[in-house]
């Protein structure tokens, strides 16, 4: 019996969509709150009205839907990406209003609920961009699609102009850096350092003041722990194979972005983002790394 085709064809471009979608979003996110806390948290409040940012969130989410269902063409649907990442961005960031009965923007668990909806958006995003090739129909509809009204980058828009160039040049300078002769060996070494020393602070063994841990929260001395045996397995790993010492140092990563950060994000708000940056830059290393072992 011939397998039913599916009536439904997706886009080539989900990914790419998907990821500026969600860039564009905690970019929002970010600038938002620096400015509000440069600027005093101003209100537009005319006489008794408070008119919240979410406001205008919803604004950009709704214009970014008007352009998908108004237009075919790939380049406007990533513009309407843009505008749908900066919506979300200034919708979410009033959360902590919404899941409040006094409605509180600095409700302290704000940061770090908007951060696990940040990972289940990641895990999603990245499901439907590598769930499964796309069938030959899918692909002639996209083809025939494109061929006509050009691609995603077939724009005379210049806020896509700009995040391509900030793109292209932030990738670049990365690469780079990476590629620095003794790099990630470098960075492995800082970032093993780390992780045993937050491990012997956990079991006592030292107590530098520079690493203060008195005020961390119990879940996150979990994850530190946690990802503290993987990179001592990995430690013990390197004598025998570097490719499984890395693949345990991936691990003890991706432990502290999904667990630690969670709850690091819920004591100590935005200066956490260091920190996750910190883990970012590791997770980079480690991953250029074992692209080159599997080239």
């Amino acid at each position: 019996m011939r397998k039913r085709q599916s009536p439904l064809v997706r886009d080539t471009d989900t990914g790419s969509l998907l990821e500026l979608l969600m860039v564009i979003a905690v970019v929002t996110i970010l600038v938002n709150r620096a400015f509000l806390a440069a600027a005093g948290y101003p209100q537009i409040s005319p006489g008794n009205l408070h008119i919240a940012h979410m406001l205008w969130g919803g604004f950009l989410m709704f214009f970014a839907l008007v352009m998908v269902f108004r237009y075919w063409n790939p380049s406007v649907r990533r513009l309407a990406a843009f505008f749908g990442g900066m919506g979300f961005g200034l919708f979410i960031d009033e959360l902590g209003k919404f899941i409040t009965d006094n409605n509180d923007y600095f409700y302290k668990p704000t940061i770090a609920v908007i951060y696990v909806i940040f990972i289940l958006m990641y895990l999603l995003f990245r499901g439907f961009a590598e769930k499964s090739e796309l069938s030959a129909r899918e692909l002639q509809v996209n083809n025939h699609l494109r061929g006509d009204l050009g691609d995603m980058h077939d724009t005379s828009s210049r806020l896509l102009k700009w995040y391509d160039a900030t793109k292209e040049q932030f990738e670049e300078g990365f690469d780079k850096t990476i590629a620095i002769k003794g790099f990630v060996p470098v960075l492995m070494i800082v970032f093993v350092f780390l992780n045993l020393t937050q491990l012997g602070i956990i079991f006592g063994i030292i107590s530098p003041g520079w690493l203060p841990m008195n005020d961390t929260s119990g879940m996150s001395i979990i994850g530190i722990f946690i990802s503290g045996i993987m990179v001592l397995v990995g430690v013990f790993m390197l004598r025998r194979s570097l490719l499984h010492a890395f693949l345990w140092f991936k691990r003890a990563i991706l432990v502290s972005i999904f667990i630690t950060q969670i709850f690091l994000f819920y004591h100590s708000q935005l200066t956490a983002i260091w920190g996750l940056a910190v883990d970012l830059l590791f997770y980079a290393g480690i991953e250029n790394y074992l692209r080159k072992k599997a080239a």
